[in-house]
């Protein structure tokens, strides 16, 4: 054992020594020491301990900072993309909600003009047919008046207005048939807008 090691003993020694000799002071917890000889003893005590042991407390000291400034240098980048991530999420919000609006508005709008559409095709349909139906009694009345021909002008009247209404049904179908297709290319777009929303959202449910 180095001579260190034993005047540390020495001086523990002698300190617990001083300790069980103080005399306690009446009514209260405390204890009289001889403060000079204590703290001479303690000076010493500091004195007799080992460098490597000083070392030692000198480098967990330093292991404290570094692990306190560890600590406040992983709180701050917390805190940091804590922000960053409420920043993003704000910034998909607002994209979000403008991809919707903007949707929504295109939809309205191809709504409008395939109603528009439809409706305009729907009204000529009709002005056609009113024109083939006033032609074919037009030249039924014409065919009737002559006496001489009266038989033949009903049958031909017959035939033209049967014609016209042939002429008038299937244009209407084809209207119609239009008409669906203009509603299959706005539901498909309709569709395609709100699938691009849905993938939005399903982006932004997965950042949170």
């Amino acid at each position: 054992m180095s001579t260190n090691r034993l005047m540390t003993f020495e001086l523990l020694d002698r300190m617990e020594q001083l300790l069980s000799e103080a005399k306690a002071i009446p009514l209260t917890k405390k204890f009289m020491l001889d403060k000079e000889e204590f703290s001479s003893l303690m000076r010493r005590l500091e004195e007799s301990i080992p460098v490597d042991v000083q070392n030692a407390k000198t480098i967990i000291d330093q292991e404290e900072n570094i692990i306190s400034e560890s600590n406040r240098i992983a709180e701050e980048t917390t805190r940091n993309a804590n922000a960053e991530a409420m920043s993003a999420v704000e910034k998909a919000k607002q994209e979000a909600n403008a991809m919707v609006s903007d949707a929504q508005a295109r939809a309205a709008e191809t709504l409008r003009t395939s109603t528009d559409q439809a409706n305009a095709m729907v009204a000529d349909a009709q002005t056609r047919a009113n024109a083939l139906v006033a032609d074919a009694q037009a030249r039924a009345a014409q065919m009737v008046a002559d006496s001489e021909i009266v038989a033949r002008a009903q049958a031909e009247a017959q035939e033209m207005l049967e014609s016209a209404h042939r002429d008038c049904e299937a244009y209407t179908a084809r209207v119609h048939d239009s008409i669906n297709q203009l509603m299959e290319q706005l539901d498909m777009s309709m569709s395609q807008q709100a699938d691009a929303v849905r993938a939005l959202r399903q982006q932004y449910a997965g950042q949170q």
